[in-house]
Parts: C-alpha cells; sequence; structure tokens
C-alpha cells in the first residue's frame, strides 16, 4: 500500500500558472490544506510510518506538517520533483501550445522533461517504497507524478491519463495487493 498527496495550493496554483519546477510558495489556503491533511493521515486506518517529499518548497512544507502531526521522519527524495514543464513554466495552463504540448508522451517540453521521462525516474522509488514490508509511506509530490503513478498501476489510454487529476492535498491510496485506487477526499 502507498499513500500519495499533492502539496498545498501555491499562489500558481491559484492563477491558473504552469507551475513546475519554480519553486512557488504555499498560499495561506495551502498551509490550511497541510493542517488538515495532517489530520486526514493522522486517522487513517493503516498508520504511515515514513514520508518522503518533493525537493520542492510546497511539497516539504506540505509534507512537515504531517511529519510534525505524526512524529514521523521526512525524507527528500529528488525523483520526486515536479516534471520540468521547460519554457511553459509560469505560462497560463490554459494556453493551447502548452495544451498540445502536454499530449505527448515521449516529447520533451522545450528545455524540459518528456512524460516518458518522469516515468523513468518514479517507478523506481514507487518499486522500492512497496518491497519495503516494514514501513508504509506517504509521497508527498506533484499532479503530474500522481497522474504518471496512477498510469503506473492503471494502464489506460492518453486521453484517461491527461484528464486525470488530484487536487491539492488530496490524498490517493495505490493497493498494490488489488491494484486498487482510492481517493481520500
Amino acid at each position: 500500500m502507498l499513500y500519495v498527496t499533492r502539496h498545498g495550493e501555491t499562489t500558481w496554483n491559484a492563477s491558473g500558472f504552469v507551475c513546475g519546477r519554480a519553486d512557488v510558495p504555499l498560499t495561506e489556503k495551502g498551509q490550511k490544506q497541510a493542517e488538515i491533511l495532517a489530520e486526514k493521515v493522522a486517522q487513517l486506518e493503516i498508520t504511515v510510518t515514513k514520508i518522503i517529499h518533493s525537493p520542492l518548497q510546497r511539497a516539504k512544507v506540505t509534507a512537515q506538517a504531517v511529519a510534525d502531526k505524526l512524529q514521523l521522519p521526512m525524507e527528500m527524495d529528488e525523483r520526486l520533483v515536479e516534471m520540468d514543464f521547460g519554457e511553459y513554466d509560469g505560462m497560463p495552463s490554459y494556453e493551447t501550445v502548452f495544451q498540445e504540448a502536454r499530449q505527448e508522451f515521449a516529447i520533451r517540453f522545450p528545455n524540459g522533461e518528456s512524460v516518458l521521462d518522469v516515468y523513468a525516474r518514479v517507478v523506481p522509488l514507487i518499486e522500492e517504497c512497496l518491497a519495503d514490508k516494514e514501513n508504509i509511506y506517504l509521497l508527498v509530490c506533484h499532479n503530474a507524478l500522481i497522474r504518471i503513478m496512477n498510469a503506473y498501476f492503471h494502464p489506460m489510454p492518453n486521453a484517461t491519463f491527461f484528464d486525470f487529476f488530484v487536487d491539492n492535498t488530496e490524498l490517493v491510496v495505490f493497493d498494490s495487493l488489488n491494484d486498487s485506487l482510492s481517493i481520500k477526499r
């Protein structure tokens, strides 16, 4: 079993900008979302024992709220950093050029990564977490990574892949035993 969540709301999320590798801080709402997430994680039937987070501050601050609440160890893993959207970072997410570029699995964003690049770096981490029978992990990361993790557990057509979206601090559970996905709201 693996718990995954997206960081709290950032200023760019609130404004509708592509938020890739830019180290954008949480909004006040994002801070509150992190505190609510900590409460949710504290009430889970299966207890989280370790937290791994992206190196970006929005994920670290979100993870810290949970770690503080539950007195859990926390570590950073570069493989959880958000997808590098290259030249599109900071662009309004509704822009046609971005929307068209994000539909390509194997083509890298200009000066960035492709979906396949991210898949190659995140799958080994997923497998390491699932192989560790002594711990239950909470991964605190980003929407693009969670979309890719979902595809790892649930092979799907491209359109379904790109339609998958996780709200800020939404808690997703991947269960390797029965290949199920549930979202805790």
